[in-house]
């Protein structure tokens, strides 16, 4: 019995270690992601890892699971809705596994991190044209909306991106300046820049080009949105930065891409999309501007050096 209980008790702690491998700091991960998602991906991790499934196939299957999730919406009836629901949550585990097997094998690659980020944007038009499909069906209330609900669509759309953009944003900057676990945004642009120039007049790579010349597109489109000097990069005291933003990062996290995803799957299996509607065009955006500018206000106190390079 003791053997037992000691062979029960050393699994338990290698298990607790394979999963502190997987995930990232935690500082990192949205408070969702990490206390929901990333436990149940594990499960999903223990059964991919002893086999040749690579991260970038679990990527395929999370656009392809995304992608019948929005089928669903488009269905546009109570019981769809439901499915829809839960096929867009199992979506959003698996898009924790790429990256928990990556670093659980040491496999994971820039080109692979950018396909991870193409497939959750594949996966968020699928689920929002799904809706307005959905919608169009006539089986959901939707009369409180005062005019055209794909107007609405597309704002709430653009809203969500721009909620996800500035956590990314801030969460890089976090991870670099605060932790001095990654480069700053800045840095990746200057990195996949040398990359993209390194491959450019090779043959056979037209696919890992054109990622990375839309991964640039968004660093460029982060950094114009956030005020900052493309060609300057911004240094802060490590020990400063983390003080001065590590409450900020946390309350970032809940306009992040996983909350906006859980307002989603709440509206619907309630089959209430003003819950949607009123957090995504109204709440979250409120909370964001606010953010923001205590965001800006806090860096420009601590901003040590900003120098043309």
């Amino acid at each position: 019995m003791d053997n037992k209980k000691r062979k029960f008790k050393e699994y338990n702690k290698q298990m607790f270690r394979d999963y502190k491998k997987s995930i990232k700091h935690a500082v990192f991960d949205e408070t969702l992601t990490l206390y929901i998602l990333r436990p149940i991906a594990f499960i999903f991790v223990k059964m991919f890892y002893p086999t040749s499934i690579t991260p970038n196939q679990v990527s395929l299957m999370t656009t392809i699971v995304g992608i019948i999730s929005g089928y669903f919406f488009s269905r546009g009836d109570v019981v769809s809705f439901v499915i829809a629901g839960s096929l867009y949550f199992l979506s959003m585990v698996l898009d924790c596994v790429d990256g928990m097997i990556a670093r659980l094998k040491n496999s994971g690659t820039p080109v692979g991190r950018i396909i991870d980020g193409v497939s959750d944007y594949i996966v968020g038009i699928s689920v929002y044209i799904g809706m307005g499909i959905g919608f169009g069906k006539g089986l959901i209330d939707i009369d409180f909306l005062p005019f055209n609900y794909w107007w609405f669509l597309l704002i709430a759309a653009i809203s969500h991106i721009a909620h996800a953009m500035l956590v990314d944003y801030y969460r890089a900057e976090f991870m670099a300046h605060g932790l001095g676990k990654q480069t700053s945004t800045w840095e990746e642009k200057e990195k996949f820049t040398d990359e993209l120039n390194k491959i450019k007049h090779q043959k056979g790579k037209l696919f890992e080009k054109i990622l990375i010349a839309v991964y640039l597109g968004y660093s460029h489109l982060q950094l114009f949105k956030m005020d900052v000097n493309m060609n300057a990069k911004e240094e802060y005291k490590r020990l400063t930065y983390f003080n001065s933003n590590k409450l900020l990062i946390r309350l970032w996290f809940w306009i992040g891409p996983t909350a906006g995803a859980f307002i989603i799957i709440i509206s619907a299996f309630l089959f209430r999309p003003i819950i949607f509607f009123v957090f995504t065009i109204g709440l979250a955006n409120i909370y964001m501007i606010i953010l923001w500018i205590i965001q800006v206000k806090t860096n420009k106190k601590i901003l040590i050096k900003n120098k043309n390079l």
